[in-house]
């Protein structure tokens, strides 16, 4: 009788969207893991919380459907400019809504479940090393103006599955999730508060008010906050930018899309998918390490950069007043091709 050969562990530095999911794609093929993660299950995090055109072979891939089974569906949306309505319209396919602070939380339960070893409150070097994932999202760039802030809301009532606002160097989304919340997230230019200091009741308000999104702002003051769902990221760096390639990086980690896209989630988790297989195989011994990053980086390269490179490049016009003027004129007219846009980006 020949002994079962020892898959070789795979370690994953980093326990969001994309580690957690890589790790329980490769415990569905039975390749031992092991994810640190610097804080603690469960955790808010800055994200719109809103997944787009979340494919079935990545669900399958990472066993994600008992997950996902309770998300919301969101089907409509509605664009605001300067506080007024430009746009309604339907998204060519539901997207589901469910915040991370649950999401994140199923996925490392499920995780230890299934046998993955997770360690919490570890931050272990990221030096790139044999069977070494890096996971740890964004790479801050202090250089670059974007912020992001998201907070919680309940009492608050939506006119659509998903409204966008578009403001100064600013635009936020609203939209439901579990428990009846409203999820509130934004990207703003720090310039913003810089030239017009406002008085706010918190980092969101005063970015909202900075923005000129002061209507908004009083809804939000009407509605009921959780504070424990503040949280905000400075740093944003959306241009496309290679990680060092010995450093196996996913999601985030690999690039930042535009959070207008709503496909942040489903990108952190495709990239995911796309590693388990080259993984499975360094484990089993069937292919060097050498080998096996540049598997993954090509197929990164291949399924995930167009559309990033696409949402960079389209991400100004949401930005700045002409630009956002002459695509509320052009949604009036029914002259923009929003399904073809949403092809390209998803």
């Amino acid at each position: 009788m020949i002994a079962p050969t020892r898959h070789r562990p795979v370690e994953i530095i980093g326990g969001g969207l994309a580690g957690l999911g890589l790790a329980l794609g490769l415990r569905r093929v039975d390749v031992p893991v092991i994810v640190h993660e610097a804080g603690t299950y469960p955790r808010h995090r800055v994200c719109g919380e809103f997944i787009t055109s979340l494919d079935d072979h990545t669900i399958e891939t990472l066993g994600l459907g008992p997950l996902l089974q309770d998300a919301r569906s969101a089907e409509t949306v509605a664009w605001y400019r300067a506080d007024r309505t430009t746009h309604r319209h339907r998204l060519p396919e539901p997207a589901r809504c469910l915040s991370r602070f649950a999401l994140d939380h199923r996925m490392a339960q499920a995780l230890v479940t299934n046998d993955g070893e997770l360690i919490e409150n570890s931050r272990p070097t990221a030096t790139p090393a044999e069977g070494r994932i890096t996971a740890t999202g964004r790479r801050p760039d202090l250089s670059a103006p974007w912020l992001g802030v998201k907070m919680h809301f309940t009492g608050l009532t939506l006119s659509d599955d998903l409204e966008l606002h578009l403001g100064q160097q600013a635009y936020v989304g609203l939209t439901r999730i579990e428990g009846d919340r409203i999820n509130v997230c934004g990207l703003f230019h720090r310039g913003n508060v810089r030239s017009k200091p406002p008085a706010a009741a918190n980092p969101l308000d005063q970015q909202l008010r900075a923005a000129g999104l002061t209507t908004l702002a009083e809804r939000l003051m009407s509605a009921s906050a959780d504070p424990a769902s503040l949280c905000t990221v400075a740093g944003l760096n959306y241009r496309h930018e290679r990680a060092a390639p010995e450093s196996a990086p996913l999601g985030d980690h690999f690039a930042l899309i535009p959070p207008f896209t709503g496909h942040g989630m489903t990108i952190a988790l495709q990239s995911a998918a796309l590693a388990v297989g080259p993984l499975q195989a360094w484990s089993r011994g069937e292919r060097d390490w050498a080998s096996t990053r540049r598997e993954i980086a090509a197929r990164h390269r291949r399924q995930l950069l167009p559309k990033l490179r696409r949402a960079q490049h389209l991400h100004g016009w949401l930005l700045t007043p002409k630009r956002q003027h002459l695509l509320a004129v052009l949604a009036r007219r029914d002259l923009l091709p929003l399904r073809w846009v949403y092809g390209l980006l998803h």
